[in-house]
């Protein structure tokens, strides 16, 4: 008489069955990986506000200048500017060399 758990996975699961469960399997484990990475990677871009700003006040320290001179406050300034592209007054920074668009044909 064949052992009970040798005759129940002959009967429960067939090559086909096997075959079916890896076919589907493999590329939903690859997207679930490769989303988890994709997203893993655009948030570690990701940083706050006042992680952001300590990380200034840091900078302008190691360059040298003291908290609470004005030369600290345009170090700050002049980071805030950098980092988020406004030029004076806040407004957006224009590119280099703007595109024009040609003169219409009359």
């Amino acid at each position: 008489m064949p052992e009970p758990l040798a005759l129940l996975i002959q009967i429960g699961r067939g090559p086909a069955a096997g075959e079916q469960d890896r076919a589907w399997r493999a590329p939903r484990r690859f997207a679930v990986t490769a989303s988890a990475a994709l997203l893993s990677l655009g948030l570690s871009g990701c940083i706050s506000a006042a992680e952001m700003a300590a990380r200034h006040r840091q900078a302008c320290v190691t360059y040298g200048f003291s908290p609470g001179t004005e030369a600290y406050a345009n170090c700050l300034l002049q980071l805030d500017v950098g980092e988020y592209g406004y030029g004076h007054h806040g407004r957006p920074r224009l590119a280099p060399h703007p595109y024009t668009a040609p003169p219409p044909i009359s």
